[in-house]
């Protein structure tokens, strides 16, 4: 065994920090531009509240923080960044709760195109967990 030559500096990783940086950037700015279209797209007045304009001026608000840190390569941009994903996940599915189960929980009923954009808006957001989880991981110091 001790004849035998490996390189153990030889890592498989699926995808490099780079890739998942420049996913979490362009996916984080996704999120942001789906977010704002609640207000020109969305015909419910529901989100018009102030409760739901402070909500929104506090997403944006860690959106934009996170996105600081993302740009400066700090491992705290990444854990804001998967937070703020996990928890619009969360919003989205919320707001779609009535495709399954027939009943709005957040707001009164959507149409199909929010709707649509609300799946839509899953996926990007899913994409944003994933590249902030593999490079909260990946990033060693910051």
């Amino acid at each position: 065994m001790k004849d035998s030559k490996s390189n153990d500096n030889v890592k498989n990783e699926k995808t490099t920090y780079q890739f998942n940086h420049s996913l979490l950037l362009i996916s984080l700015i996704a999120m942001a531009i789906i977010s704002t279209t609640y207000f020109w797209m969305d015909e419910r007045e529901d989100f018009f509240e102030f409760f739901w304009l402070v909500v929104l001026t506090i997403w944006y608000a860690w959106a934009i923080t996170s996105l600081l840190f993302v740009f400066l390569k700090r491992k705290i941009g990444y854990l804001l960044a998967g937070i703020i994903a996990w928890t619009t996940v969360g919003f989205w599915m919320f707001d779609n709760f009535h495709v399954v189960f027939d009943i709005s929980i957040i707001a009164s009923k959507p149409d199909l195109i929010i709707t649509l954009k609300n799946f839509i808006g899953v996926v990007i957001a899913g994409l944003a967990i994933f590249a902030s989880h593999n490079l909260f991981h990946k990033s060693r110091f910051q």
